[in-house]
């Protein structure tokens, strides 16, 4: 693999003018096409049409299990907006309500962004956001409301309403039942909208994140510069990173969000030995190393 790309590495070097000892150096090492150096100054190169054709003909898919390929080729191939799977979707079962009515749009959280929405959780006695944005139709919806108004011609008005209602359970508008909620229903409800925006909003960037360092250490396995181990290895430390980032944002709230972020990141269908709990079982202790 290195003798293919390195005249490719070279030239292109040459033809930008960015011949140095440093960046020979790189070139010449064990691992240049992953090399910090490289990636920085030689981007083009490592995406050019050559090196594509360079890597085709000399990786060594081998090396990794058909199952893992397999697994790789359907992580991959997700929308990261959606639940990929069944299960998903039963686990996360307001996965395609709308946060706010349609027409509208609200400024997508960060982590940061959820940190500050839990200080005034839960909510009393009156509707956090995006909650309080909310039409009688997406009210509707959550609240798994059933319109049971008819507009229809009466002795001639047009404007006529037709309501059936019966008298021991009275309809109610979504905005009125909404607004009415006890400490306790509006308290889950909200929840229910928090896991939502946390899901959708902020972390398919940290799903992306994993999912391209999956794709690059199972690729580098094919290079020869890693084992399948070194590749799970690197990935269980990106995740401990990551605990470790969200423990310092949510503080007194970290234990239930780690449980949160985890389901989150385990509803994707990550391949054979990336799973989180694969890789936390493999290599336990992680998180009680001193970062």
């Amino acid at each position: 693999m290195n003798a293919a790309v390195r005249p490719i590495l070279e030239a292109f070097a040459r033809c930008q003018g960015l011949w140095s000892k440093r960046l020979l150096g790189a070139i010449g090492g064990p691992t240049p096409l992953t090399h910090p150096v490289i990636v920085r100054e030689l981007g083009g190169a490592l995406h050019s049409e050559a090196m594509r054709s360079a890597i085709t003909a000399n990786a060594n898919f081998a090396l990794v299990p058909l199952q893992v390929r397999a697994g790789l080729a359907k992580l991959m191939a997700q929308e990261l907006a959606t639940p990929p799977s069944g299960e998903a979707k039963e686990a996360f079962a307001d996965w395609d309500k709308p946060l706010v009515q349609v027409g509208h749009h609200h400024p997508a959280w960060h982590a940061k962004d959820a940190v500050a929405w839990l200080k005034n959780f839960p909510p009393v006695r009156r509707l956090p956001q995006p909650l309080d944005t909310w039409d009688d139709a997406t009210a509707a919806v959550w609240l798994n409301d059933r319109v049971s108004i008819a507009t229809a011609p009466q002795d001639g008005d047009a404007d006529s309403v037709v309501m059936a209602i019966d008298a021991s359970n009275p309809w109610k508008p979504p905005l009125e039942v909404l607004h009415n909620l006890d400490e306790l229903e509006l308290e889950d409800l909200a929840y229910r909208v928090f896991v939502e925006r946390l899901r959708r909003e902020v972390m398919p960037s940290y799903i992306s994140e994993r999912r391209i360092l999956v794709r690059d250490v199972i690729l580098h396995v094919t290079f020869g510069y890693l084992t399948l181990p070194d590749a799970r290895w690197r990935v269980r430390e990106h995740d401990v990173k990551r605990v470790r980032h969200f423990d310092r944002l949510f503080g007194t709230d970290r234990e239930w969000i780690h449980d949160l972020v985890c389901r989150i990141v385990d509803a994707y269908a990550w391949p054979n030995g990336f799973t989180e709990p694969e890789l936390w079982s493999e290599f336990p202790g992680l998180e009680d190393v001193e970062p």
